[in-house]
Order: structure tokens, then C-alpha cells, then sequence
């Protein structure tokens, strides 16, 4: 094998966490941050992106010393009752955030089909194309056959997101001015709250999902402790890959819709709000941009209630039996849901992404007990300033899932 392609196969697996964390429901939190507050929350971007690579290390770090998974650990050494707790919320949002994410998606196409295209494709038929696409994918396929389909579609993302993030770049000042932590006056209308869009976006980052994933791929590839190297460079660039795609996606909102005093409450609104502004063949790549992030996050979804069993039956984990396709089945019409039933797909999924963050501080304490137990970790048990570390990690945590509470109970009380 060539140096390139083992570079290549050693950062796959970070390019599967982008897959996963720079989807739908990132695009529309950073969207509506960026429209509704320019780049004032630029600085949430940068904050999530740091804990989520010193935490995509941690999570990998204890899976390579102990061989356990992380759902594996908190069910052998701290209690197999957190760990159903834990698997049962997380299904429950993850039923939203499908049920979200291909409305979106549905919605997105739509309005992009009608008006660029001029073929009238309803929203329904839209979510029933994309639920039996990725459906036909993982019936085909297996872990090595995901990497390589989402590779494909964060290639895509990020060329798309980038591109059009230079439509209108800001100056050096601007984007400064972004990074310097501030809370922007809270927006009039319903989902407007800065407090929940920065829940969202934290959310959608430090995502509970991505470590449980991550402590599971490093099982899946193999890698020990002797590869630690490897494993902290592609935590580096999947992290470094979520902060400048995530960051082109609210750009590209605040030069062109908030600077016109445009706010947005669906990511859908984007694509007749920006024509005029970047024309026919930009928005078109936005678009692209759009849907290849969220079928690289709606793959993913579907396998993480599969995956959570799997794990903690601590099986072979193996997605093509009966049993799971069943499940993905069941999961793939679920999605549709949304669309049918007329549910709103921007709230459905920044409420999602906002309960992530509710159950967020549950399982950084979790970790936080694991390594620092040098019966399990050795010699790899917590430093000094992994408690520091943990300990802020910790208490912003549990201040932004205060905030994602606080904006929730606003936002239902106006709707």
C-alpha cells in the first residue's frame, strides 16, 4: 500500500465523525446563526470544535487501552442501568432528528427543484427518494463501505461549503470580532432565541453520538495504544475539518442574509432568499453542499440504535442480519414521518440537537470516572491537566445545557 492511500484509510475514520457531525442539523444551526446573528457566534464554532478533539482523543484513548467500548465501560464499571438510560434517550432523539433531518432535506429540494429546475417534485416523494437511497446502501453495505460513501459526500460538503463561503468573505476584523465570546440580543419569533441556536450548535458538535461512535470505530479498525499518533491526527482533522465547514455554512448566512436584515426559520428559505444574492449556479452548489451533508448525517443516524445494541450485547457488529435490516427498515420509515405528518423539520431538528446537549454533561462524567481509574487505565489514567480540562469541559457543559433548557422552555411557551 502507498504512503498516500495509508494516509488516507488512517484519517477515514475522522472523515466518518464529519459525516456525522457536519450534517442537516449543522447546516441549520449555523445557518441561523449566521443569518439571524451574523458572525457574533462564530466563537461557539471554535469553542465546540477544540472540546470535541480533546474529547474524540479521550473517548478514543480509553477504547485503545482497555479494549471496551465506552457503552461497554459505563455498563461493566459503572452501571448497566445508566447505560440503558443512556441508549434509550439517545434512540428517542434520534427518531426526531431523522424525522427532521429528511424533512429538511425534503424541504430543500423542493424549493430548489420548483424554482431552478422547474420540475415539480413534491417534499413526500422527496423523503420516499431519500429514505429507499440510503436504505439500498445499507443493505449493501458494511463499516469499510460507509467510510468510503461518506468520504465522498464530506469531499462534497466541504468543496461546496467553502466555495460559497467566498461569495462575500468578511474582513479579518469581522471574523475577530466572531471569535471574541459574546451572547447577541435575543431575535423576535419563534426558534429565534440565541440561547437554543447556541445549544444547537454545541449540540451538533460536542455531540454525544460522534464520542459513542468514535470509542466504537477505534474497537472496529483495531487501534491500540502504540497507535496514538495516528489516532490524534485524525481526530485533528476531523475536528479541523468540522470548525472550517461548519464556520463556511454560518459565512456564508452572514454576508449574505443577515447583512440584508434577512433572518431565516428554515434552512429551505435560504434558497430563494440567496438567488439574487449569489445567482442560479451558487446556490445551486450550496444546494449540493446541503444534501451531500445530509445524507452523510442520515446514513450514520440510521446505524447508531443498530450500533448501540450491537454494542452493548457487545456483539459482532454486523448490520446485514435480519434482525437489523428490519430495524433500519423501521428507522428509514420513521424518517418520512416528519413530511407526512406536516411536523416542523427546522424546530424538530435544532430540539434534537438541543436535548444532545441536555444529556452531554451525563456522559463527559461518565469518561471523566472511567480514566481517571488507574485500575483500568494504568499508566494512561488522567493527568493534571486532564482533570483541569475535564472539570471546564464539565461545567460548560452543563452551563450550555442550562441555556438549551432555558431556550426550549422559551421557545415552546410561544408557539
Amino acid at each position: 500500500m502507498s504512503k498516500l492511500k495509508k494516509l488516507i484509510a488512517s484519517i477515514l475514520p475522522g472523515i466518518f465523525l464529519i459525516g456525522y457531525n457536519v450534517g442537516t442539523g449543522s447546516v441549520t444551526s449555523m445557518s441561523k446563526a449566521g443569518a439571524n446573528f451574523g458572525l457574533d457566534l462564530l466563537w461557539t464554532v471554535l469553542i465546540s470544535c477544540l472540546i470535541t478533539y480533546y474529547l474524540i482523543v479521550l473517548f478514543s484513548k480509553y477504547t485503545m487501552v482497555t479494549g471496551e467500548t465506552i457503552i461497554q465501560g459505563i455498563k461493566t464499571h459503572i452501571h448497566p442501568g445508566i447505560t440503558i438510560i443512556l441508549i434509550a434517550a439517545l434512540s428517542i432523539i434520534i427518531f426526531s432528528a431523522l424525522m427532521g433531518l429528511v424533512g429538511v432535506l425534503a424541504d430543500v429540494l423542493t424549493v430548489w427543484s420548483t424554482g431552478i429546475l422547474d420540475i415539480g417534485i413534491t417534499p413526500l416523494v422527496w423523503a420516499i427518494i431519500i429514505a429507499i437511497s440510503i436504505y439500498i446502501l445499507l443493505w449493501i453495505g458494511d463499516y469499510v463501505f460507509f467510510e468510503k460513501v461518506l468520504a465522498v459526500f464530506v469531499a462534497i460538503m466541504g468543496t461546496a461549503f467553502i466555495a460559497t463561503m467566498f461569495i462575500n468573505f468578511p474582513s479579518v476584523e469581522e471574523l475577530a470580532k466572531g471569535l471574541m465570546p459574546s451572547l447577541p440580543e435575543t431575535a423576535e419569533g419563534s426558534e429565534n432565541s440565541p440561547l437554543i441556536i447556541i445549544s444547537g450548535m454545541v449540540g451538533t458538535t460536542v455531540s454525544v453520538f460522534a464520542f459513542i461512535i468514535r470509542s466504537q470505530i477505534v474497537k472496529e479498525v483495531g487501534w491500540k495504544i502504540e497507535d496514538d499518533k495516528i489516532q490524534k491526527r485524525d481526530a485533528l482533522v476531523s475536528a479541523s475539518m468540522m470548525f472550517f465547514i461548519s464556520a463556511a455554512v454560518m459565512i456564508t448566512a452572514a454576508t449574505t442574509l443577515h447583512v440584508q436584515g434577512l433572518t431565516m426559520n428554515n434552512v429551505a428559505e435560504m434558497v430563494p432568499l440567496l438567488e439574487p444574492i449569489a445567482g442560479k449556479e451558487a446556490l445551486s452548489v450550496f444546494v449540493i453542499g446541503i444534501v451531500a451533508a445530509g445524507l452523510s448525517s442520515h446514513l450514520p443516524n440510521l446505524l447508531v440504535i443498530p450500533w448501540l445494541i450491537i454494542d452493548y450485547k457487545n456483539e459482532e457488529r454486523k448490520t446485514q442480519t435480519k434482525k437489523y435490516r428490519i430495524i433500519l427498515f423501521f428507522l428509514s420509515v420513521i424518517s418520512v414521518f416528519g413530511v407526512v405528518f406536516g411536523f416542523k423539520p427546522v424546530f424538530v431538528l435544532i430540539l434534537s440537537q438541543a436535548c444532545i446537549v441536555i444529556i452531554l454533561p451525563i456522559t463527559i462524567a461518565c469518561i471523566f470516572y472511567l480514566t481517571s481509574k488507574k485500575v483500568l487505565m494504568g499508566n494512561h489514567v488522567n493527568r493534571i491537566y486532564d482533570y483541569v480540562l475535564l472539570s471546564i469541559i464539565l461545567l460548560f457543559s452543563v452551563y450550555v445545557s442550562t441555556l438549551g433548557i432555558k431556550g426550549l422552555i422559551t421557545d415552546l411557551s410561544t408557539i
